[in-house]
């Protein structure tokens, strides 16, 4: 059930999170002081008002999750507490001669601080800092013998509960709130490295895509040296649409994606200047960097020889076969060394498929 919560937390927005949380441990801390009123027999005033406030918090977390307005509800709980519950407590807990400042520095420097909008914020705090202190004045100047007297014992008992519950929330509300941003900030660390994952990948394939393949070709093979070889390898599966069209979408993905193995599985990797990409479609391009022209060719023969190889158990009839053409791009433009190569793989087709071709 603890899991289930804090998965359902893990899906509320950040600021909503933290409201729950002062809520939480507010409503914690509440019920423990109305528990040790009673122990201290400070008085039924006092007892009723912590418990009160306890009520108030349980119903604003139904309301925050029946109605989803966390802002509206926290600045309600912030005005209600610190112009109704707080003040009146403060005059049935001892006023100035007892642990009930340390709430009010609770509320306004913890609870209020969480409010999302610096406007709402600061309005809520001006108008709140603003009772509470009028709180204050008009217990010690205008209506001393309202506050319940506390003797000398009960006021030092009162001070140290008080300050150890006010210590342990702020505490609370502290690390969990940090636990909070710190879950948001590798949430979102792993959504950005999903969306640069998928800004330079094909989705279908896993390979590099056609705008990572350029960016490649463009800043790396296109100002290599002479002597600095980069060969381009550009292939399509044979008569795919036919296959597509006899086994259906899915399968033919499935044929896509196992091509796209076999490509991946002979690549040495971009940082060290190869990149194996989706070109689209059926369509895939890659970039060898070999100290040879032979070593490259023989590395494009070798991914024909194994997608050639390839089975498939649902459809075990149907072979897969490629055509292509590899030819050297050193310092040419990545559209001008593409259209060579392209005209390399046309010629592979028009001869008779399942084959590599290279310039003469």
């Amino acid at each position: 059930m603890i899991k289930q919560f804090r998965e359902m937390m893990m899906k509320r927005p950040l600021e909503s999170r933290v409201f729950m949380i002062v809520l939480a441990v507010g409503t914690l801390i509440s019920l423990l002081s109305a528990i040790f009123t009673i122990f201290e027999n400070i008085g039924t005033g006092a007892t009723l008002s912590t418990l009160i406030c306890v009520v108030l918090l349980l119903l604003i977390i139904v309301l925050a999750f029946v109605f989803k307005h966390e802002e509206i509800c926290h600045v309600l709980l912030c005005l209600i507490l610190n112009l109704v519950l707080l003040p009146v407590a403060f005059f049935f807990c001892g006023g100035i001669k007892s642990g009930m400042l340390f709430y009010y520095f609770t509320s306004l420097y913890i609870v209020i601080p969480t409010i999302p909008k610096r406007i709402t914020r600061m309005i809520v705090y001006l108008i709140s800092a603003t009772a509470l202190l009028a709180s204050i004045e008009i217990a010690y100047h205008w209506l001393p013998d309202w506050v319940a007297p506390m003797t000398g014992t009960a006021w030092h008992l009162d001070v140290i509960v008080s300050f150890i519950l006010n210590a342990f929330g702020m505490y609370l509300i502290a690390s969990l709130t940090v636990e909070a941003y710190q879950n948001e900030h590798n949430r979102n660390e792993q959504l950005v490295a999903q969306l640069e994952q998928l800004a330079v990948h094909d989705e279908l394939t896993g390979l590099y895509n056609r705008r990572e393949l350029f960016r490649v070709l463009e800043e790396d093979v296109m100002r290599a040296s002479a002597d600095d070889l980069h060969c381009l390898f550009i292939f399509d599966v044979d008569d795919f649409k036919k296959a597509n069209d006899t086994y259906g979408h899915v399968f033919g993905d499935k044929v896509l994606r196992e091509v796209a193995r076999c490509l991946g599985d002979s690549m040495r990797g971009i940082d060290d200047g190869e990149i194996a990409a989706r070109y689209g479609g059926e369509e895939f391009v890659c970039v060898f960097h070999d100290e040879d022209f032979d070593t490259s060719y023989a590395r494009a023969e070798k991914i024909r020889q194994e997608v050639e190889k390839l089975r498939f158990y649902d459809n075990p009839d149907f072979r897969v076969t490629i055509s292509g053409g590899v030819d050297r791009c050193n310092g040419m433009r990545p559209r001008y060394a593409l259209r060579q190569v392209d005209d390399l793989l046309y010629l592979a087709k028009s001869t008779g498929k399942n084959q590599i071709t290279r310039k003469v």
